[in-house]
């Protein structure tokens, strides 16, 4: 009996152990009363919105809501924790009750006590007992980082396909419309960094004046525009245009900053309504043209690092369209590299898997591709050169789901414009780390750059981290050598190419890890060399698509059909 006492208090402190350690927020809500379930479901939301006590929780689940430890949390109603307000929130009661009083992985939206906003994903489960609802467990996972990401990213692909338009704008419009070009740029970016008011001022008068040639002004914004004509150059201090010219923007987030000896630029800000103002410097040849900024009227704004980068891209294209007469063929360049750099909003869009290939008397290509979610984060895509040479990115992104597949999307863009430029496969990785390390913060990618020459039979490929490529060779099964780390993990790792001899008949098959990773129903894995033994079982089978169909089909047979990772193939034959 005393073993058996000491054995169950150990077990005791392990589940104790774990439940304060645990990196999800654990809770139980408990109801001051019990709840009658067969009353109306708009009447148990309120129920237990009102009455639902947090009764048991650990420190994980205090922090996510602002607090110190659980003693500060325990007792708090749950309607003092959330806000009724919140759709999202009240969704979520509605789903547990609809549900049977139980919920998996449902998403909330919350303040905490500091006022911040965050988003969770909820488990919980009821305990009803004789018609009455008594309390519910749950776990709480905090995905404020990932929701933020994902909004980055949205917003990074919302100004790329912005500063597309603009740019398509710029190049269409007639030289003699500059004017009109100008001024819808200035009115979109305005709109989209939240400016009262968007100008551009240019010296005049071979510098001696500086004049207000543009302006667009948000509803309820009275124009100043006329009040800003032939101006002395001396109203913007010289040490404002030293600035401008040295650092190449200036700001004043307050009236306050304008030093006192600003006086001439100070009534100027102050005739104008200003609070606060941003501007960068335009200069063409290095000679200064002018600048270009935002400012605000209704209330001090905070300009940030993003508002400068927009107004220096535009800034750009304000300086190409002047000069687009003497430089068109320069003008021409710039879109067509802004235009490479900003396809993400479209490849956000398409299908991030290639399931049709070139037909060719030399080889013969075919891929399988499964989704864990409804989106995927693998990546199969080419591009085939003039020369019939094919540039083949085959990888894979961490995690599932959107922002798994807004990553694939943006390596699929720097993959085709670094491809089209001519770089090799490790050169193209490298860039791949300069591309995507600045907006991609909650991921990583295992990925295989192959360069594919039919006419020589030679296959040029480096590795980020992804499995071995697999080479059959009539009996025999060739591991491509040539391992490296995957992308993004680290900022400076060097990558290497590796090349391979090919003859007719070989075999050559990409995969994912999502292949072989795959469990049966006694938790044993099928693992690397298990799959590559279903891939050479099968080698004879001439048929690209029942080739595919049988190695999948004997990897479902192991996992009876369960999986838990995106799954791609992609496979080459060697004809001719």
């Amino acid at each position: 009996m005393e073993l058996d006492y000491k054995t169950r208090l150990e077990e005791i402190e392990k589940v104790d152990g774990y439940f304060r350690r645990s990196p999800e927020g654990i809770w139980s809500y408990e109801l001051d009363s019990p709840l009658d379930t067969t009353l109306p479901i708009e009447e148990q939301c309120r129920l237990i919105y009102e009455n639902a006590r947090l009764t048991h929780c650990n420190d994980t689940m205090a922090r996510i809501y602002g607090y110190h430890n659980a003693e500060e949390i325990k007792g708090v109603l749950l309607k003092d924790i959330v806000r009724p307000t919140n759709k999202m929130n009240m969704f979520g009661i509605n789903d547990f009750i609809r549900s049977g009083y139980k919920i998996h992985d449902s998403e909330s939206e919350e303040i905490d006590l500091r006022g911040k906003r965050k988003y969770f994903l909820s488990s919980a489960l009821g305990v009803v007992e004789k018609g009455h609802l008594l309390r519910a467990w749950g776990v709480l996972k905090d995905i404020t980082a990932i929701r933020a990401a994902e909004s980055r990213l949205k917003r990074t692909i919302a100004l790329e396909s912005l500063l597309t338009q603009l740019s398509r704008y710029f190049l269409s419009v007639e030289p003699g419309n500059t004017t009109e070009a100008v001024n819808h740029a200035l009115g979109e970016l305005g709109k989209f960094c939240g400016a009262d008011r968007a100008f551009l001022f240019l010296y005049t008068h071979a510098g001696l004046t500086i004049s207000n040639t543009n302006e667009w002004c948000a509803d309820g914004i009275e124009h100043r525009i006329h009040l800003l004509q032939n101006l002395p150059i001396e109203t913007f201090p010289k040490s404002d245009y030293e600035t401008i010219s040295n650092k190449g923007h200036i700001v004043y987030d307050s009236l306050d900053n304008v030093p006192s000896t600003h006086a001439s630029l100070r009534n100027l800000l102050e005739r104008r309504g200003t609070r606060s103002l941003v501007v960068v410097g335009l200069s063409s040849r290095d000679e200064e043209l002018g600048f270009i900024g935002f400012d605000s009227v209704k209330g001090q704004k905070l300009w940030t690092e993003e508002d400068i980068y927009i107004l220096r891209l535009v800034g750009d294209l304000i300086v190409l369209a002047f000069d687009r007469q003497k430089r068109e063929s320069d003008l021409n360049d710039f879109y067509e590299r802004m235009n490479h750099d900003l396809e993400l909003a479209r490849l956000t869009q398409r299908s991030l898997v290639s399931r049709e290939f070139p037909s060719s008397p030399f080889y013969k290509m075919d891929s399988y591709f499964r989704p864990f979610e409804k989106v995927g984060g693998d990546i199969i895509t080419y591009i085939q050169h003039e020369t019939g040479v094919l540039d083949i990115l085959f990888g894979d992104v961490s995690g599932h789901g959107i922002s798994s597949a807004m990553v694939s999307g943006m390596a699929v863009l720097s993959f085709r414009h670094h491809a089209k430029a001519g770089l090799s496969p490790a050169e193209g990785i490298q860039q791949f780390v300069k591309d995507l390390k600045p907006m991609v913060v909650e991921h990583h990618i295992a990925a295989v750059w192959a360069r594919f020459f039919p006419l020589e039979k030679k296959l040029v490929y480096s590795y980020a981290g992804h499995p071995p490529i697999v080479l059959f060779r009539g009996e025999e099964k060739i591991e491509l050598k040539g391992m490296n780390l995957p992308l993004l993990i680290f900022d400076s790792i060097e990558y290497f190419n590796e090349s391979v001899k090919l003859q007719k008949n070989d075999r050559i098959v990409f995969y994912s890890d999502g292949m072989y990773e795959v469990f049966n129903a006694e938790g044993r894995i099928l693992d690397l060399p298990g799959f590559q033994d279903i891939l050479l079982q099968h080698r004879d089978l001439g048929n690209l698509d029942e080739y595919l169909d049988q190695v999948v089909s004997e990897v479902f047979q192991f996992s009876e059909g369960v999986f838990g990772d995106d799954m791609a193939m992609l496979v080459i034959d060697i004809n001719g």
